[in-house]
């Protein structure tokens, strides 16, 4: 789908048609390299590079970092409508969930808020022999927000009012000794993990089980999932977690930059 620009035209209007050219192919042929864009499209590669960066750089487009090819971000949608709520995380978060499962070994899970509990979107299973069998989460499954690595990402950044209203209405159930139940800690505990961007269980929903997690965000700056890296006590060490609190938090980047936050 080569484009012809008119001499005649300014550059502001020929730039406008190179980049309306380089949407329709993205949309039309979705996670494309560059040498191929830059061939259907019949301008040159330092040219599409050059646009892509800009679009790259707005949020319109989303570049993989692993494999370098481009696709449109969720952004564009976001033009139309500003709802979140039929977005398909786990079409999105997959890949990435994938790569973090391979890289770490661990148990990888992603999760969304309802109300007022933790659903379970996706779960991988890490493949060691050494595993937390007892492990409760599953697709379809609830768990509490307040004792659980994704649930705590999930809340911290919500609106005050919102936490206020959850903290006002739970019933902190202690399910290990190491379970937050007394609200003005969860409040001290949801603004560390603002702070440090990230959220730890530690033994809090299930004994011999710890895990941490990060926040996915959208266009809007909303946080619409978080995902974590869970594994057993005697392997999750207090260094480990630290190391993958970077992993995990790039991760969820990478996915919100894919539906068009700015963050």
């Amino acid at each position: 789908m080569s484009i012809e620009t008119s001499e005649g035209q300014s550059e502001a209007v020929n730039a406008v048609v190179r980049t309306m050219a380089l949407l329709e192919l993205l949309a039309q042929n979705p996670k494309s390299g560059l040498t191929e864009i830059s061939r259907k499209i019949g301008i040159s590669k330092s040219t599409v590079f050059r646009f892509l960066n800009t679009l790259c750089d707005l949020g319109y487009v989303y570049k993989d970092p692993y494999t370098e090819r481009f696709e449109l971000s969720l952004k564009l949608q976001g033009l139309a409508t500003t709802s979140n709520t039929d977005i398909d995380i786990k079409k999105y978060a997959l890949p990435s969930m994938e790569r973090l499962a391979e890289i770490t070994g661990e148990t990888i899970h992603l999760g969304a808020m309802e109300q007022g509990h933790l659903v379970y979107l996706h779960k991988i299973e890490s493949q060691k022999a050494l595993r937390v069998v007892a492990m409760q989460s599953a697709v379809g499954k609830s768990a509490p927000l307040y004792c659980t690595g994704v649930g705590k990402a999930l809340m911290a950044w919500q609106d005050r009012e919102l936490v206020d209203r959850y903290l006002q209405e739970t019933i902190f159930e202690v399910f290990t000794s190491h379970t937050i139940h007394d609200r003005l800690e969860m409040v001290a505990e949801f603004q560390r993990i603002q702070s440090q961007g990230y959220a730890i269980d530690d033994e809090e929903h299930e004994v011999g089980v710890r895990c941490v997690a990060a926040p996915i965000f959208t266009m809007n700056g909303k946080v619409v999932a978080a995902m974590s890296i869970s594994g057993p006590s005697v392997r999750m060490t207090d260094s480990r977690m630290l190391a993958l609190s970077t992993l995990v938090i790039e991760t969820c980047h990478t996915i919100s930059q894919l539906l068009g936050a700015n963050r």
